[in-house]
């Protein structure tokens, strides 16, 4: 009875030690209005955002601030900029893999004109914690309407896997479709709330159970010799 006790609470406190899924929404609503050069460093909860691209690259900003370039309308709250045909990558600040669920995104047009259908494409591409490459295309609509650019939502297409980094581009696209070289500083996004969840990559997991396994072995042992000592010396 002891014993099983024992391994109830070794089980228990290792299971604690164990790395948890964290989920988070990155939404830089905690960053102050900021504008970014290619090759800087943005945090957001336990994500890195490293920005890429040549001179003006992004920034922070919402559709009351941003009045220079034609932004997307109706979000009150933060979202990130990227210009100038640039984009940037994701990672874990702690090294772990992640699952992307979804986004938000929108084109952001150089100056104000109408454009009532779909004239690019995201570009979400990196590698998973296999170094196995992806790249997934989204169509960014058109405006609405009232002539508006604004927030979609997308899904990702394979929310079970588990990512070491991630890339967010954009192109212009032809009449069918296919997207363009990225020149002239026309490719442009709006983005935000982005979800994501760390996870401890498999190899950790597996280091801990067989750590589990090493001590459970070890405690059988000196449980058996305990059980062969008390019966020599009866």
């Amino acid at each position: 009875m002891k014993q099983s006790l024992k391994m109830a609470l070794l089980s228990a406190a290792i299971g604690l030690t164990l790395p948890a899924a964290q989920a988070s929404v990155l939404n830089f609503d905690a960053m102050a209005h900021d504008i970014y050069n290619g090759g800087d460093l943005l945090k957001d909860s336990s994500f890195d955002f490293n920005v890429v691209g040549g001179g003006m690259a992004g920034a922070i900003t919402n559709s009351a601030s941003c009045d220079i370039i034609d932004c997307p309308k109706g979000n009150s709250s933060n979202f990130y900029l990227a210009s100038n045909d640039s984009g940037f990558t994701i990672s874990n600040s702690d090294n772990l893999g992640f699952l992307l669920s979804s986004f938000e995104s929108s084109l952001v047009a150089p100056v104000a004109q109408n454009i009532p259908f779909s004239v690019a494409k995201l570009i979400v591409s990196g590698r998973d914690i296999n170094n196995v490459s992806f790249a997934d295309y989204f169509d960014l609509p058109g405006q609405n309407a009232a002539g508006n650019w604004t927030f979609s939502q997308f899904n990702f297409t394979n929310p079970a896997r588990i990512y070491k980094e991630v890339s967010f581009f954009s192109c212009l696209t032809t009449t069918s479709g296919d997207c363009v070289d990225i020149s002239a500083n026309q490719s442009q996004f709006a983005i935000d709330n982005i979800n994501v969840t760390a996870v401890p990559e498999p190899a950790e997991w597996l280091l801990m159970m067989l750590g589990l396994a090493s001590i459970t072995m070890v405690m059988r042992r000196k449980n058996k010799a305990q059980n062969n000592s008390a019966g020599i010396a009866s």
